[in-house]
């Protein structure tokens, strides 16, 4: 096997997941946010359901008790139907990086409400969510205000995004409650399957079932929406999947949180807009923090 063949496989998935949230931003500006991670759900939903007899089959289903596969439904409608929504429209107002950036408080989320439910959280965790919460601030703090985007975008914005993180974060400690017995893929086609269905729900009870069937007709916005979900939600999932079986958990925790430093780079270029210095300061500071805080885990 190659050396660090796991820890290539965390940093690809990452990479995919920043060029796919830049991706999105077409059909975002096209659909809304809503619309989109509907599409995309669904998309991912059909490539899994194809993929999991290559990887096991469905057996998994059947050998799992009622109680754990209700977690992880109930985390796929946190965090994909809830979580991805919020996601997709901060990514309509602050951008895909520094929407980004702020999802790096979802292990920060995670970690409050592990606390919450009796878990012990250590010094070093605590100082890992100080050091995460103080890059995220450098970027989206009032002292560095995004001169293209109105005052009130960027503030709803910044709210959204903190929901999706809440959302993920909260999405990961309700899945771990229901992966005692059931494979990881299996699991994940269960959340994806969830997620779906609760943003039909909510589509077919705000009468936006029609949209959704003209939005799937739309070429231009499809054009993107299909690669983006491909690459950042099939993908990288198994990417990711890939490089936490073959990469030690604390290495691939911290390699998987790198989505920020790609979308800094890839927004810079997709924009032609140089990021600024406190941009690749505050990135790297809440990275660094997400570092300490998975490894003291």
């Amino acid at each position: 096997m190659p050396p660090f063949l796991g820890e290539s496989a965390c940093l690809t998935a990452a990479l995919l997941w920043a060029l796919s949230v830049v991706l999105f931003r077409g059909p975002i500006a096209a659909w809304g946010a809503r619309t989109t991670n509907l599409v995309k759900c669904l998309l991912a939903t059909v490539l899994l359901a194809i993929t999991l007899p290559f990887f096991g089959g469905y057996g998994d289903f059947l050998a799992t008790p009622g109680r754990e596969l209700g977690f992880i439904a109930l985390s796929g409608v946190v965090g994909l139907s809830l979580g991805d929504t919020a996601l997709f429209a901060a990514v309509g107002r602050l951008g895909a990086h520094r929407t980004l950036l702020l999802g790096t408080l979802a292990p920060v989320f995670a970690g409050a409400l592990a606390a919450v439910l009796g878990e012990r959280v250590s010094n070093t965790q605590l100082l890992g969510a100080g050091v995460v919460l103080g890059g995220v601030a450098i970027v989206v703090g009032p002292g560095n205000p995004d001169r293209n985007d109105g005052v009130r975008a960027a503030a709803s914005g910044v709210v959204l995004a903190l929901l999706a993180a809440l959302g993920q974060g909260f999405g990961v400690v309700i899945a771990k409650a229901g992966m005692g017995t059931i494979g990881v893929m299996s699991a994940t086609l269960l959340r994806l399957t969830a997620g779906s269905a609760g943003l039909l729900l909510a589509a077919a009870a705000t009468g936006r079932l029609t949209k959704i069937k003209d939005a799937v007709t739309d070429r231009e916005p499809m054009r993107r929406l299909v690669p983006a979900s491909f690459l950042g939600t099939y993908l990288a999932l198994l990417l990711m999947m890939a490089g936490v079986a073959l990469a030690p958990a604390t290495v691939a925790a911290v390699l998987l949180a790198t989505p920020p430093i790609f979308s800094l780079v890839i927004e810079a270029v997709a924009d032609r807009k140089r990021p600024t210095a406190l941009a690749v300061l505050g990135t790297i500071i809440a990275v660094v923090g997400v570092a300490v805080l998975v490894g003291a885990g």
